[in-house]
C-alpha cells in the first residue's frame, strides 16, 4: 500500500513523538528505579539494623522469641521474610516461621568470612538485606558477631509505581501525538502538504502530456515552498521547450532522412536491416538484410568485417533491386559502437549509380567508335582520292568510245566498279558520320516504291510484303539515296527475322509531334515510316544494344552488325528519330520519324544545261591523278587549267598570276600545309579571290569547311565526283556573285 505524503508526514511525526516519549519514559523509569532502590537500601538497612539490635538483647538473654519484639517491622507491608541466624549461620527464628530453614544467600556467607558490615543484594521480586548482630563487651566499639539478621523486602510497590508511570506516559504521549498530528496536519497541510501535493499532481499531468507549464501559477505556498514551486515551474517550462526543440529537430532529421535521394539504412552487427528510409524501400523494397541485396563477387559479409576493421567502408558493388533488377550501387558503411567499445551495428547509405555506369559505358563505347570513325574516315579519304581519278578517267574513256569498240566493255566495268566503290565509301562515311548530305525535298512514298523493285528480287517466296502508303504524305528534306538505304536495310532485317516465312508490312503516315513524346500542340508534324515483321521478336536485353555498331545476333558470315547502326545514323542526320516495339514471339516493328519540310518539289534548283565556259582555274591538290583529272575534265569545256602539287607552290603561283586566275579549286587535306591555311594565305594576297573547296572528307567540324564557306568560299564538293559534278560546280562558281564577281572571266 502506497502512502500519501500527508500520511507519511503524519506517521513520521507520530513516530518521532512516540520515540521521544519512550526514551523520556525509559530515562525517567531508570532514574526513578535508582531512586527507589536507594530508598529501599536505606529502609532495609535501617530495618535490618533495628532487627539486629532487637535480636542482640534476646540472644544475650537467651530469649529465642526474638522476632516478636519487632512486631512493627513484621507488620510492614513490604516485609516479605525475616530470619535470625547464629554466628555459624544456624537458623534461630523466622517470619513467617515456615521460612526458618531457608538458606542464606551464598554471597552473604562469602562476605561475612572477612567482614562484619551490613550488606544487601537485589533478588527476584525484592531486596535481600543482611545485618550482623554484634556483641561489644567492655564497650568495645568494633564488637564481634554473635548472629545475623536477614530481611527480605518486596519490590512489588516499585513495579506498580513504574507501571502507573508507564500508563500515564503512554496516555500523555498518545494525547500529545494526536494533538501534534492534528496541529501539523493543519499547519503543514496549508503550508507544505497542499503545495507539494499540487506539485505532485502537476508532475503527473506533465508526464501524461496533459499540462501546459505556462498555465501553472507563478508560485504555490509560502517561503521556501513558493521558491520551490517557482523553480519547478521554470523547470517544467524549460523541459517542455527542450522537448519541443527535440521534437522539431527529430522531425527535421526524419524529414531529411525520408526525402534524401540516397538510400539510408541502419543494420545490426549481423547485417540485419533495422531501419531504412523511403529511397531505400524504393530501391530494395522490404529486403531484410544487407547480404540479401549485395551480389558482388565477394561475400557480402566481407563488407561488415572491413567496415569494422577500417572504421568505415566505401565501395561500389552490384545489388539486386526491387523486382529483381540488377543495380550498381555506391555503398558507404560506418560501424556503430556500444558503451564497451564493441561494434553493435552499422550506419550506411547507398547511391544508385546504375545510370552513371551506363553513361560511362556509353562514353567509352562512343570514344571507341570515335577512334574507329577517325580511322575509317582517313581510309575513306584516301579511297575517295583514288576513286576520283578512276571514276573521272573511266567517264572520259566511255565518252570517247562507242559500244562496239573492244575497250568499251572494260571501260564500262571500270566505271561501274568505281561507282560501287563510291557507294561503299559513302557507307564508310555514314558509319563515321562524316558524309555530307545531298539533301533536297523528297517523297518517301516514291522511295518506298523504287525500293520495292529491288526488294522483290531478293525476297524469298514464303515472305508476303504488304505496302500501305499515305496518299497525302508530305515531303521531307533528305538525301534520297540514304533514305532509300534506310528502307532497304529495315526490309532486309525484317526478312532475316522470318527465316520460315511470314508477312512484312511497310507503311507510311503523317503524325503530330507528340509521337516522340514531346508536348502536344507542337505544330511541326512528322512522316512515319514503319517496317513490321512477324518474326520471333527481340528480347529486352537485345533491344538495348540493337543499334550498336558491329552488334549482331546473326550467324558468322550472315551479318556485319552495321545495318541498324547505319539506319540510326542516317535518321539522326536527317533530324529524325527511330524506335522499335517488340515482344518475344510477337514480331517487331521499327518506326522511323522524319520531319516534314515546307519546301515544295518545284523549288528544287536544276543544274545548268550549258557546262562550257572560259577562264583560268588553279587546281591545288597533292594527288597528281586528281589534278590531272580536273585539267582533263575542264580543258575540253573551254577553261585554262593551272596545276599545283602543294599549298606553298599554289600560293606562289597565285601570287605571280593572280590577275589571270579567276577561280581556285582547293583540296582541304594536304601534307605540310592544309587547305585552311592555303585559303587564308590566298585571301591575304587577294581578298576577292574565288575559291571552290573539295575533299575526301565531308565533316565540316573536322576540316573547318563550314567556317570557310561562311568566310566566302563559293562551294564544297565531295570526292569522288563525276565529270558532270565538277563541271556544274565550276559553272555555278563562275556565275555566282562571289568575292571576285567584279573580275572579268574572259
Amino acid at each position: 500500500m502506497r502512502l500519501t505524503l500527508h500520511a507519511k508526514v503524519s506517521l513520521t511525526v507520530a513516530l518521532i513523538i512516540i520515540a521521544v516519549s519512550a526514551i523520556s519514559t525509559a530515562l525517567f523509569i531508570s532514574t526513578y528505579n535508582r531512586s527507589k532502590y536507594q530508598g529501599r537500601v536505606i529502609r532495609g538497612s535501617a530495618l535490618s539494623y533495628a532487627l539486629a539490635k532487637s535480636a542482640e538483647e534476646g540472644l544475650l538473654k537467651e530469649d529465642l522469641n526474638l522476632i516478636k519484639k519487632a512486631a512493627a517491622i513484621i507488620q510492614a507491608p513490604d516485609v516479605m521474610q525475616i530470619q535470625v541466624f547464629s554466628n555459624v549461620w544456624d537458623p534461630i527464628d523466622a517470619y513467617p516461621f515456615e521460612r526458618l530453614q531457608d538458606a542464606p544467600d551464598p554471597r552473604a556467607l562469602l562476605h561475612y568470612r572477612s567482614a562484619n558490615d551490613a550488606i544487601s543484594f537485589p533478588v527476584t521480586g525484592g531486596y535481600d538485606f543482611y545485618e550482623p548482630i554484634l556483641f561489644r563487651p567492655d564497650g568495645d566499639t568494633s564488637g564481634f558477631p554473635i548472629g545475623y539478621v536477614r530481611l527480605l523486602l518486596s519490590s512489588a510497590s516499585i513495579k506498580q509505581d513504574i507501571r502507573n508511570i508507564i500508563t500515564v506516559n503512554v496516555a500523555v504521549t498518545a494525547l500529545v501525538a494526536f494533538a501534534a498530528i492534528v496541529l501539523i496536519n493543519i499547519l503543514m497541510g496549508r503550508l507544505v502538504i497542499k503545495p507539494v501535493m499540487a506539485l505532485h499532481r502537476s508532475v503527473a499531468l506533465f508526464q501524461e502530456g496533459n499540462l501546459d507549464p505556462h498555465s501553472l501559477p507563478a508560485a504555490l505556498g509560502e517561503g521556501e515552498i513558493a521558491d520551490l514551486s517557482r523553480e519547478f515551474r521554470h523547470l517544467l517550462v524549460t523541459v517542455r521547450d527542450r522537448e519541443q526543440q527535440l521534437t522539431d529537430s527529430d522531425q527535421r532529421i526524419r524529414s531529411l532522412f525520408e526525402r534524401v535521394e540516397h538510400g539510408i539504412f541502419r543494420i545490426d552487427e549481423h547485417g540485419t536491416i533495422v531501419e531504412r528510409n523511403g529511397r531505400f524501400r524504393d530501391l530494395f523494397g522490404d529486403a531484410s538484410g544487407l547480404c540479401d541485396i549485395l551480389i558482388g563477387e565477394r561475400p557480402a559479409t566481407d563488407c561488415l568485417r572491413r567496415a569494422s576493421a577500417e572504421k568505415g567502408l566505401h565501395i561500389e558493388d552490384r545489388a539486386v533491386g526491387r523486382g529483381g533488377a540488377e543495380l550498381h550501387v555506391s555503398l558507404s558503411l560506418y560501424p556503430r559502437s556500444d558503451a564497451s567499445g564493441q561494434v553493435s551495428g552499422f550506419d550506411g547509405y547507398l547511391i544508385d549509380v546504375t545510370e552513371k555506369k551506363r553513361l560511362e559505358e556509353r562514353l567509352i563505347r562512343s570514344q571507341k567508335l570515335e577512334a574507329v570513325g577517325t580511322l575509317a574516315g582517313g581510309m575513306a579519304h584516301d579511297f575517295n582520292n583514288l576513286l576520283t581519278a578512276i571514276l573521272g578517267y573511266s567517264s572520259i574513256l566511255l565518252k570517247s568510245l562507242s559500244e562496239g569498240d573492244p575497250l568499251f566493255k572494260p571501260a564500262s566495268i571500270i566505271h561501274n566498279a568505281a561507282k560501287r566503290g563510291a557507294e561503299f565509301g559513302k557507307k564508310i562515311l555514314t558509319i563515321t558520320r562524316k558524309e555530307k548530305l545531298q539533301t533536297r525535298p523528297v517523297q518517301v512514298n516514291e522511295l518506298v516504291n523504287s525500293s520495292m523493285e529491288l526488294l522483290l528480287r531478293s525476297m524469298p517466296k514464303n515472305i508476303d510484303i504488304a505496302v500501305h502508303l499515305d496518299e497525302h504524305l508530305p515531303l521531307t528534306n533528305g538525301d534520297p539515296a540514304q533514305i532509300q538505304q534506310v528502307i532497304i536495310n529495315l526490309a532486309v532485317n525484317a526478312r532475316d527475322a522470318m527465316p520460315d516465312g511470314g508477312k512484312m508490312v511497310i507503311e507510311t503516315a503523317v503524325i503530330g509531334a507528340s509521337a516522340n513524346g514531346q508536348a502536344a500542340g507542337d505544330p511541326d508534324p512528322f512522316i512515319r515510316l514503319s517496317v513490321s515483321d512477324a518474326g520471333a521478336g527481340i528480347d529486352t536485353e537485345t533491344q538495348t544494344r540493337i543499334f550498336d555498331p558491329f552488334y549482331t545476333t546473326k550467324d558468322v558470315g550472315k551479318g556485319t552488325g552495321l545495318g541498324l547502326y547505319i539506319v540510326q545514323s542516317v535518321v539522326n542526320k536527317h533530324g529524325g528519330y527511330i524506335n522499335l516495339y517488340s515482344e518475344p514471339g510477337q514480331g517487331t516493328r521499327f518506326n522511323v520519324y522524319l520531319p516534314v519540310t515546307k519546301t515544295s518539289a518545284g523549288e528544287i534548283l536544276n543544274a545548268p544545261e550549258d557546262l562550257k565556259g572560259t577562264g583560268t582555274i588553279l587546281v591545288i591538290d597533292d594527288e597528281a591523278d586528281v589534278r590531272e583529272l580536273c585539267r582533263d575534265i575542264l580543258t575540253p569545256l573551254g577553261y585554262t587549267v593551272l596545276l599545283s602539287e602543294s599549298g606553298p607552290v599554289g600560293i606562289n603561283l597565285y601570287r605571280e598570276r593572280k590577275d589571270d586566275i579567276q577561280l581556285v579549286i582547293l583540296d582541304m587535306v594536304m601534307p605540310k600545309m592544309g587547305g585552311t591555311e592555303v585559303f587564308h594565305a590566298l585571301r591575304n594576297i587577294d581578298p576577292a579571290v574565288r575559291i571552290l573547296l573539295y575533299s575526301g572528307y565531308s565533316n565540316k567540324n573536322f576540316a573547318g569547311i563550314d567556317e570557310l564557306l561562311r568566310m566566302g568560299a563559293l562551294g564544297f564538293m565531295q570526292k569522288p565526283f563525276t565529270n558532270v559534278d565538277l563541271a556544274v560546280m565550276v559553272k555555278k562558281a563562275f556565275s555566282s556573285a562571289g568575292p571576285g564577281a567584279a573580275r572579268s572571266t574572259s
